[in-house]
Order: C-alpha cells, then sequence, then structure tokens
C-alpha cells in the first residue's frame, strides 16, 4: 500500500497544484463540514440558494423571464416556502432552450459539457463551470471515501462504453491517480468477456470495485454460477447509476465478500446522495445540491412517503439548474444518521418516473416493487423485464430458466391479475437476453402510460 500512500500525500498534491485544481482544499474542508448540525447545513444551503438566485436573475434571460412571468423576484424570496414557488425546471427547457439558459458571464469560457439521453433518448446538454467541476470532484471525492476505499488506490470498473485517453498524458494519468486499471463494458457481457475480467481481477485484486447496480450483480451472479471457486475480494463496492434492489446487494455481498455502498445521483447535476458506512440509508450532497421531494401538485412530502425527486445544483454558476425534476421517485428519512453527519438523509431512491405503472384502477405501482413482489415470485425465470403499452395491456420479455414450464405461465397469469387487475391483457415475448439500454444500464420495468408524477414534471 506504499504506493496509494505517496499518490494522496505528494502525486495527488502535485497534480493538483500543475492543474491549478483546487479540489483537494474543497475535499479537506468538506471532510470537517459533513459533521456540522443538521441545522447549520440548512443554513448554509439557503444562503447559496440566495446567492444563487441573485446571479440567475442578473445573467440569465430564460430565468429572468420565466420567474417575471410568475410574478416572483429573488429579492422576495425569502426562505425555503417562498423557494418553492419557483416554478420547475423540465427536461424540454433543457434541450430547447440550452442558450437561454447560459450565464452571459459565461458565454466565451471554457466549460465542460456533459451528455445524457435519459429514458426518452432524446439527449441532452448541460454546460458546467471549471470552479463547478472542481467543488463536484471533491464532493465525490469525499463521498466515494465512505465505502472504505482510498484516493490512490485501484479501481476496477464495470460501466457501459468507457472513454479512456490513450495519448500519453491519459496513460500517465490514469497510471498515477485516477488508477483505473481494467474495465468491462457493460453493452459487451458475454461469458467471454466476463470470465476475462474476473481473471483480471485475481490477477489484480482492485481496492474499489465500482458501476452499474445491475450489471455488478450480473457479474456476481456469472462468478457464483460458473467460477464458484474463483475468489474476487476488493475492499470496497460502489453501486450507482441504478437503483439497486436488496436482492442484488445480497448477491453482490455475499459473492466478493464486502459491503455495497450506494451512490445515486445523474448526469445534469452529478453527485446527489451516497450512503454511509452506517448504511442507514443515503446522506444528500448538502453542499452541492438542494434537494426537494414533492408531490405531483408540488407540496412536499413528509419523510416515508415517495415523491419525486426535484433538485437544484447549488454550485454550477454557467448554466445553473434550479428546481429540476431528475425523472426519479424517492422518499426521505425522518431521522438522523447514527455516523454523526449532519447531512440530511434519503431514506431510498424508487426509481424512474417512468417506471411507476398506473392501474385500470388507479393505482399507482413502482418499479422496484413489481420487480420484488412480481418477477422474482414467477419460478423458472432467468429474467424478466415489464413493459407497459398501455393502462390495459402489457408485454412481458422473458429470459426462461433451466425450471420454467407451465407453472411458471400459470404464476404470470395469477400474479398478472392480482397486480393489475383481472381486465388486463398480456403477451409473453422471449428473449435469450435482455439488452441494457444504450448506456448500458438495464430496466427492469419500462410504463409507456403517463402518470400524475410525470405530467407534473413535464416529462
Amino acid at each position: 500500500m506504499i504506493l496509494p500512500m505517496i499518490i494522496r500525500r505528494v502525486i495527488a498534491p502535485a497534480w493538483a497544484l500543475w492543474e491549478r485544481s483546487p479540489y483537494l482544499r474543497h475535499y479537506r474542508r468538506l471532510q470537517g463540514t459533513q459533521y456540522d448540525p443538521p441545522e447549520v447545513i440548512r443554513r448554509r444551503q439557503w444562503e447559496k440558494i440566495e446567492t444563487l438566485l441573485d446571479h440567475a436573475y442578473r445573467t440569465i434571460r430564460f430565468y429572468r423571464q420565466r420567474w417575471r412571468e410568475a410574478g416572483l423576484e429573488p429579492g422576495r424570496i425569502g426562505s425555503f416556502d417562498d423557494f418553492r414557488a419557483i416554478p420547475l425546471l423540465t427536461k424540454a427547457d433543457l434541450r430547447g432552450r440550452r442558450d437561454d439558459l447560459l450565464s452571459d458571464p459565461y458565454r466565451q469560457a471554457p466549460l465542460h459539457c456533459k451528455k445524457t439521453s435519459g429514458s426518452t433518448g432524446v439527449p441532452l446538454e448541460v454546460l458546467v463551470d471549471e470552479d463547478a467541476q472542481q467543488f463536484k470532484r471533491a464532493c465525490t471525492l469525499r463521498s466515494d471515501e465512505w465505502s472504505g476505499w482510498r484516493l490512490g488506490e485501484s479501481v476496477a470498473a464495470v460501466w457501459g462504453n468507457p472513454q479512456l485517453r490513450t495519448d500519453w498524458k491519459g496513460r500517465l494519468r490514469n497510471a498515477l491517480l485516477d488508477r483505473h486499471y481494467v474495465f468491462l463494458d457493460t453493452l459487451k457481457m458475454d461469458d467471454r468477456a466476463i470470465g476475462d475480467f474476473a481473471d483480471a481481477l485475481v490477477r489484480k485484486p482492485p481496492s474499489l470495485l465500482f458501476g452499474h447496480a445491475h450489471s455488478l450483480h450480473l457479474l456476481a451472479a456469472f462468478l457464483r454460477a460458473k467460477r464458484p471457486n474463483l475468489a474476487v475480494r476488493p475492499r470496497a463496492v460502489i453501486s450507482t447509476c441504478m437503483v439497486l434492489h436488496d436482492w442484488e446487494r445480497r448477491a453482490i455481498e455475499e459473492v466478493f465478500q464486502c459491503p455495497v455502498t450506494n451512490r445515486y445521483g445523474c448526469e445534469e447535476v452529478g453527485l446527489i446522495a451516497c450512503q454511509c458506512e452506517r448504511s442507514t440509508g443515503l446522506h444528500v450532497n448538502a453542499d452541492g445540491v438542494y434537494l426537494e421531494i414533492l408531490r405531483p401538485d408540488g407540496t412536499p412530502c413528509p419523510p416515508g412517503e415517495p415523491g419525486m425527486i426535484v433538485v437544484t445544483d447549488l454550485v454550477n454558476r454557467a448554466m445553473p439548474i434550479i428546481r429540476y425534476p431528475v425523472g426519479d421517485m424517492g422518499v426521505f428519512g425522518g431521522r438522523t444518521c447514527p455516523c454523526g453527519r449532519g447531512l440530511p438523509l434519503l431514506q431510498k431512491v424508487e426509481g424512474r418516473v417512468a417506471d411507476y405503472v398506473v392501474t385500470p384502477r388507479g393505482d399507482l405501482i413502482s418499479g422496484i416493487s413489481l420487480t420484488e413482489n412480481f418477477c422474482m415470485k414467477i419460478p423458472g425465470i432467468a429474467q424478466m423485464q415489464i413493459i407497459q403499452e398501455e393502462v390495459d395491456r402489457f408485454v412481458f420479455r422473458l429470459v426462461k430458466g433451466p425450471d420454467f414450464g407451465s407453472e411458471s405461465l400459470d404464476a404470470v397469469r395469477r400474479h398478472t391479475a392480482e397486480r393489475f387487475g383481472p381486465t388486463v391483457r398480456y403477451e409473453c415475448e422471449y428473449l435469450d437476453h435482455i439488452p441494457p439500454e444504450p448506456s448500458g444500464k438495464y430496466r427492469f420495468c419500462i410504463s409507456k402510460v403517463k402518470n400524475p408524477f410525470a405530467q407534473s414534471e413535464g416529462l
């Protein structure tokens, strides 16, 4: 462990100095402020919001126009309750008004471009200024180290279409700083690729195994079924980009013999929340974002009630993201964490708004609930995806397991009537495997029927 220590104490600080990056200074400060009392953290958030609103109104024509139409001025927004009067920023706004959302002083500045296609397949871009980029880097480093991994230690990643720099500077940076030494491309996860990746993990055990939640589960399932004697023992596992189901967590921890740290974020704003070592929920990255969980009518959800996640980026000045529904559902926790951090707690993330099924009876059922209380109750299924085409019509994409048979089809019929109602029609589509999305992520449930949360978000 000598090299990681040298990287932390010598190489990383020298590299940051050469890059003129303040991220390590931010990181050291964030290490201390995470233990501030909740009221201190909340007061600091409000101070950042006031500064952000003033900046947005003065320098961004989109917000100036939108807020004037709503009869709002930053000086009259004096509390978190007032803040909720600001209209939501939709994905359609980001796609159609990008130039109007760019702050005037940053129009000629070098900016970082964050791209995402989300669940619609239509790309959108967010531009981030350099100062914000380095602060976000520090926030992510702080949360990643809650897993037990430390800066400078080696990383193996399970990721979709990894972009690797092949020039000498990129190779040098990766070898001495980033330390990503092997990737498994989630878009090419056949038995040979997974086997080669597993062999690499044994030859050179990583300190951290990092990747999409379901892809990590597929890796664990492969090792358990086809390479049971292969011992892969990272110090830490970080799961991100997708909802981590309890049954996936159990399988991953059993195979790799270490706890999984669940991390939540999106490309538009970066890190939103992350689990700490006590695993009682996900701590909101309150230094970088302000988080709301709302009902369809815009009122706040109390702890324990699921609602749509609305996020405000507190640090990006180039293209401020203010009251933006990310497309996910979440639940606030109503307790403090025994770790001692004062950062707010998300009890859980419940998946995408678009993954909520609307039944003919008018009920809303989350995709997570269906995965755990529908798919897993059908015997003989190796993999399943639920697609709601209409309120009363579903397509079930099935990968047959060795025990698939008439009992499996009977269970599909029985659970469909029980969960969705007796009038629902469905058809089964049989596949050899269910492919991931272009991003490399997997979706267990896709609803093409608008629900109240999607309508209120303008999706």
